[in-house]
């Protein structure tokens, strides 16, 4: 039996430390992925936009909120705005619990909102939480 290709998982944070402790969790998890990551907000637009005219590479984008040049929203909203890009899931990794961020995720057309655990064990948690309900719950259609 052959295994499925890997999912492609675009990690937008401009903390290494968080970024690398993401990224770990990702490829710790039970899915195979190929995981990339981006320090800012235009730094992922440019990665998520790599190939005119061909759907982005990328199954999952996790977006912090903060960062430089293109904060997560700005970087949202570009994506939900782009054909090529708006039907990507989109969930905001971020550390702010505060509740005007979880709203303006949403109605930004973010697909998810987690605030990131302190402890290291509930951050594998949560991001294994997250393959686990894009990778194998939802269906999605064929050019995703």
């Amino acid at each position: 039996m052959n295994s499925p290709p890997p999912y492609h998982v675009l990690v937008v944070d401009d903390d290494a430390a968080d970024a690398a402790l993401v990224s770990t969790a990702i490829e710790a998890g039970r899915f195979s992925c190929v995981v990339e990551r981006a320090t800012d907000g235009v730094e992922a637009l440019e990665k998520l936009r790599t190939a005119a005219g061909q759907p982005p590479p990328h199954q999952l984008v996790l977006l912090d909120i903060n960062m430089p040049r293109k904060n997560g929203f700005q970087v949202l909203s570009e994506i939900r705005a782009d054909p090529r890009l708006c039907h990507l899931p989109v969930v905001m990794l971020s550390t702010s619990s505060a509740e005007c961020d979880v709203t303006s995720a949403y109605q930004s057309g973010a697909h998810g909102y987690v605030t990131k655990p302190m402890d290291v064990d509930d951050l594998f948690q949560a991001i294994h939480g997250i393959q686990e309900y894009w990778f194998a719950t939802v269906r999605r259609p064929d050019l995703l």
